[in-house]
């Protein structure tokens, strides 16, 4: 989860980068949906890992692309109205959605030192980002639903992960993302230089390690455990903002990124111990 919230904060940091230069978010999902499949493609026909793709589940992962289409279209439209802190905010209070309904939906025991570490987590998010009055803007209702998107994507990788690879999973969603954003193409592409096409490989990439990432920590571990680590993000936004625009973290910022250390070490320690002493 660690390594794919580094991957997720590449891929903001390049956003960020190219939405500054107006391309419509369309465009964006499609060009790096189209680079990340090219590089997948690649690779599972270099090593030989077509049978990884094949699918018995081909409606699963038709449910998995419209949610996860429709949490960047929905978060995109929220930060066109709203501050970029309020909307983050919003959106990260999905890390209760994913535990919360992981007990429902995979009968998975989240106790007290779970939920502590989700709360601690989401206190240091909110400490650094400070929200303004802005959180109860209409509009916020749908980074609300892209929050909601997001969560219930994360989820739709445990429930695929029985038939389907961590490969598999995240091929057809990238695949379908590009497929469908593509249909706006004609009626918003704007021409790319060649120094914004690199920034947008940069961002293939990243986004690739973070949803390889994702997947496959909710494939192989309980979502309580590692839905916490998603806090994590903000850290090495923080540090990318610094190296690529100069931006130098105030006092919040870094208290909440030592309580989301803390909460995430903490967690660490404690599944390490229970894990050890259901070994013995």
């Amino acid at each position: 989860m660690i390594i794919g919230m580094i991957g997720m904060a590449g891929t903001d940091a390049s956003g960020k980068w190219l939405m500054t230069s107006d391309y419509s978010v369309f465009q964006v999902i499609a060009v790096r949906g189209w680079i990340i499949v090219a590089l997948m493609a690649a690779w599972v026909v270099f090593t030989k890992r077509i049978a990884q793709l094949k699918t018995r589940r081909p409606g699963a992962h038709g449910i998995r692309l419209i949610l996860a289409f429709g949490g960047p279209v929905l978060m995109f439209t929220a930060l066109a109205k709203m501050p970029l802190a309020d909307v983050t905010v919003i959106i990260f209070g999905s890390t209760f959605l994913t535990t919360a309904l992981s007990v429902p939906i995979f009968k998975e025991k989240v106790g007290l030192h779970r939920w502590s570490a989700v709360v601690l987590g989401f206190v240091g998010v909110v400490i650094a980002l400070r929200p303004g009055a802005g959180v109860f803007e209409p509009i916020a209702v749908l980074a609300l639903f892209a929050g909601v998107a997001f969560s219930t994507v994360n989820l739709t990788a445990r429930w695929l992960r029985d038939t389907e690879s961590t490969l598999s999973i995240t091929f057809y969603t990238m695949l379908g993302m590009a497929a469908l954003s593509s249909l706006a193409i004609p009626f918003v592409w704007q021409p790319i230089p060649l120094g914004d096409l690199v920034i947008f490989v940069v961002m293939g990439v990243f986004t690739l390690i973070g949803y390889l990432g994702m997947t496959g920590a909710f494939v192989m571990a309980p979502v309580g455990v590692v839905a916490p680590f998603e806090y994590t993000v903000l850290i090495f936004a923080v540090i990318s903002g610094y190296l690529i625009w100069g931006d130098v973290p105030d006092g919040y910022v870094w208290t909440g990124a030592a309580i989301i250390v803390a909460s995430g070490t903490y967690l660490i320690i404690r599944e390490s111990r229970a894990h050890r002493l259901e070994a013995d």
